[in-house]
């Protein structure tokens, strides 16, 4: 996925001027679709399999699997060196796939870096490039995510690279330097600990009622029955069961998943997206940092964090603030935190690279306004969700790229459209800052 005069549409830089306008068009009422129907779908309609875009088929066919995971210890304080991944608008959160295309022409370092790391556990260390405060140059954040190289395919002439690779552990980052060739650069970190607390009140529980404890679900009796528990061990403490609520994390899974089945609901196929929100703390708690359309900078907060409790609490504050996603250059209104729905099994957003190496953090949206779309045919050519094709836009207000229009190229396939847009070229605005009392 390329822009239209063959350039990276991940050129921050990039802006849609002079004639290139003429090729662009407004989209009318109908681009958007209806809110969708939760009743029974006809029989000739073809329901979009959610777990295509995890595959990114669009990489090939022939790439190879590696076997075999390896984990650094996070015990003992060890500190490791690994291949070093820069990257600008992505944050790699544990859990998250990472595609990578390159080829030793445009990308030399990232090929020596991810042959390094073959030859080695297959581990490579991600981390974030930020800009300083006058928006002049650009550092690391201080924190990264380990990923762990699970497919490769390798060209015949050894000067391309296809890989997919899956974030695995957080790291703090202590240094950086050129590796011994001067190829690329090399980081030595330390691997975060990922603490799970105790049951709170385990010291005061009556043991006589454990066979009773079991894990929240949806059920209302067994929420009923396991909040009747608490309030028993709290008799002997010093404060009330609410207060241990905010930190039970099977407490905090359960309210977590109540605004994400809200937004799964403007999805077609909102049951399956429902079942597959992860019901384990620590993983729900991933699975919502790499799905909030934030910033970097936001978006680094959670991955900060050792403790999925925490973690689940700053989300749920997060998600509690209603919110708008402007467009990054001039907050033009782009779309609603509630037209955000999930077309991969992944998540509500995912990351995808185009046949040009550049890596998109992308949120799939149900409806866009304010933006223009390219006028020409819905392209097929490397497009990240099978059997849609791809249509560029752009901001309508600064002209700068936004993402995608995604089209089905069979009209029974539901839904028949939604936009893909770009992390980096968004910016997420509470409700009261645009609209502030007076």
């Amino acid at each position: 996925m390329e822009a239209d005069d063959g350039r990276s549409s991940d050129d921050s830089d990039w802006s849609y001027d002079g004639p290139d306008l003429e090729e662009f068009y407004v989209p009318t009422g109908d681009e958007n679709p209806p809110a969708p129907s939760l009743s029974t779908s006809d029989a000739s309609e073809q329901t979009f399999d959610p777990a295509l875009p995890m595959q990114h088929a669009y990489l090939g066919t022939d790439l190879t699997v590696l076997h075999g995971r390896t984990l650094l210890d996070d015990d003992d304080g060890s500190s490791y060196w690994l291949p070093l991944l820069p990257q600008i608008n992505v944050v790699l959160v544990p859990g998250q796939t990472l595609p990578l295309s390159v080829s030793s022409i445009d990308y030399q370092p990232t090929v020596q870096m991810i042959q390094r790391a073959l030859d080695g556990n297959k581990i490579f260390a991600t981390v974030c490039m930020l800009k300083n405060e006058n928006m002049t140059e650009f550092y690391h954040a201080d924190v990264g995510t380990t990923a762990e190289i699970y497919e490769v395919q390798r060209g015949g002439d050894n000067v391309s690279m296809r890989i997919k690779a899956i974030g695995r552990q957080r790291f703090k980052l202590l240094e950086t330097k050129a590796d011994p060739d001067g190829l690329f650069p090399v980081a030595r970190v330390r691997i975060l600990p990922e603490i799970t607390l105790p049951y709170p009140m385990s010291g005061n529980a009556f043991q006589c009622l454990n066979k009773y404890r079991t894990k929240v679900n949806d059920d209302v009796k067994e929420t009923k029955k396991r909040q009747r528990l608490l309030s028993s061990d709290s008799v002997t403490s010093a404060w009330p069961s609410w207060v241990y609520e905010q930190y039970d994390p099977q407490v905090l899974v359960k309210r977590m998943k109540r605004p994400y089945l809200i937004i799964a609901v403007w999805c077609l196929f909102c049951f399956i997206a429902a079942c597959q929100i992860p019901s384990d703390p620590v993983e729900l708690s991933f699975w919502v940092a790499r799905s909030l359309p934030v910033n970097d900078a936001t978006r680094l907060i959670p991955l900060r964090m050792n403790c999925a409790i925490q973690r689940l609490r700053w989300e749920l504050t997060t998600l509690d603030k209603p919110s708008i996603l402007c467009c990054n250059h001039c907050s033009q209104t782009i779309a609603s935190q509630q037209d955000v729905f999930s077309m991969s099994a992944e998540g509500l957003q995912g990351t995808y690279v185009n046949s040009h190496g550049f890596v998109h953090d992308t949120i799939t949206i149900r409806k866009a306004t304010g933006v223009l779309l390219q006028n020409r045919p819905p392209s097929t050519e490397f497009s990240w969700f099978p059997g849609y094709g791809w249509t560029i836009a752009a901001c309508s207000r600064c002209h700068r790229h936004v993402g995608w229009k995604f089209t089905a190229t069979n009209p029974t396939t539901i839904p028949d459209k939604f936009w893909g847009l770009c992390r980096r070229s968004l910016n997420s605005r509470q409700v009261k800052e645009l609209f502030p009392k007076e």
